[in-house]
């Protein structure tokens, strides 16, 4: 992201590279295999040692990041995984490989394939019509996997299974009788409650497993100048249908986690979603600024600095990621969110906010390894977030998160 600077203090920057430091300890030998997912597995370490090398070279953290991607190839191949998806698959892994060494000959394969099996699934999807989340979502999906191919959008090949991926996402963006077609039928609900209370199926509203994934990649890539016929109307589309679905409280700006089909009724007692990356109003509000930079429509970028804020004014209590420290449903997505909303706007009272979400994570360090060393939920996510609040050295890491 160009012209990042650090969202915090100096003060509170100094004691957020303290506890980075202590949480990383000293360079030491790496696993000769590890899993493979970026997830929880060798890519995210992969990605969070380089990122260090980045912000402290020198010191031997490139050597780390290479062993752990060495070692994530060698998970891979010892589990025969062929799934391009992002965060379960090969497309973090490839993600990891071209952040680390893009010009590295012994990764072509491991690109090649992925960018074949994307295109393959890309067009296997279009004009389908209702489906489970984890066919387009971000976490599964074709629309995690054109998060990486959007970084490789220069190669004809790549940008190729690209333009696969869009034109089968703009398709998904179209609907039947009123019901999106990326509404998810009660039969493909894994979850009994959900089943239950949505028994004429639902349209997720989550970052990482609804609609507002796609519309982030159909927005990044117009804003890259990559597009495909009915592309920009989707995303205004799409944009349009998450305003006209807020949940506005005493705060502001709100979203639900899911919601029911045109025509149908919500749950008497809906579950509250998380102010989070995966779920909840900080990634919705992400989601539309990209919306409204890539159709420079300022009502768009006006209503998610709104939700952001609402997110970040309701109590607690009602936030429900303040006992969790990870990116994917904790305070560090929560935070990185906020810094690239700060790093944007320039706006002060977002920046005291990112002070006061640092802080909550240097109070509680003991919590952070409880949830192992993964990018999405663990440790690595949190070194990540807080060497991009700390720095003026811009997060290279994060396209896979579908924020910037």
């Amino acid at each position: 992201m160009a012209g990042w600077t650090a969202a915090l203090p100096p003060d509170t920057a100094a004691a957020a590279l303290d506890l980075v430091t202590t949480m990383v300890g000293r360079p030491r030998p790496t696993p000769r295999c590890v899993h493979p997912d970026l997830a929880g597995g060798g890519p995210g370490l992969a990605l969070a040692y380089h990122q260090l090398d980045r912000c402290m070279p020198g010191l031997g953290w490139d050597a780390m990041a290479d062993g752990y991607l060495s070692a994530s190839v060698k998970g891979a191949e010892r589990l025969g995984t062929t799934t391009p998806a992002l965060f379960g698959g090969l497309g973090g892994l490839a993600f990891a490989a071209r952040s680390l060494s893009p010009d590295d000959p012994s990764f072509r394969s491991l690109h090649d394939g992925v960018v074949r099996e994307a295109a393959r699934r890309a067009r296997a999807l279009g004009g389908s019509h209702g489906m489970p989340v984890r066919v387009f979502d971000v976490i599964s999906g074709v629309t995690g996997t054109g998060a990486y191919l959007l970084g490789r959008r220069h190669e004809p090949a790549a940008r190729d299974a690209l333009r696969a991926v869009l034109t089968a996402l703009v398709s998904l963006c179209g609907e039947r009788a009123g019901t999106p077609h990326w509404y998810t039928p009660a039969e493909d609900l894994r979850d009994a409650r959900t089943r239950e209370e949505f028994p004429h199926g639902v349209l997720n509203c989550g970052l990482a497993h609804g609609i507002p994934g796609p519309l982030a990649l159909l927005s990044l890539a117009l804003d890259a100048g990559v597009t495909v016929p009915g592309q920009r109307e989707a995303v205004a589309r799409v944009a349009g249908w998450l305003a006209a679905h807020r949940t506005d409280d005493a705060w502001g700006p709100n979203w639900p986690g899911m919601a029911p089909p045109s025509g149908r009724s919500a749950p008497q007692d809906p579950r509250t979603a998380r102010a989070s990356w995966c779920y909840g109003s900080p990634g919705v509000a992400r989601t539309l600024w990209l919306a409204g930079t890539a159709l420079d429509d300022a009502s768009l970028r006006t209503l998610a600095v709104q939700a952001l804020k609402a997110a970040l004014r309701r109590p607690v209590a009602q936030r429900r990621v303040d006992g969790t420290p990870g990116l994917c449903h904790g305070v560090a997505g929560l935070l990185h969110i906020t810094c690239l909303f700060v790093v944007d706007t320039g706006d002060p009272e977002l920046a005291r906010a990112a002070a006061g979400l640092t802080e909550q994570l240097l109070a509680s360090p003991a919590m952070i390894p409880a949830e192992g060393p993964g990018y999405l939920e663990g440790a690595a996510g949190v070194v990540l977030t807080l060497l991009a609040a700390a720095t003026d050295v811009a997060p290279t890491w994060d396209r896979p998160l579908l924020l910037a």
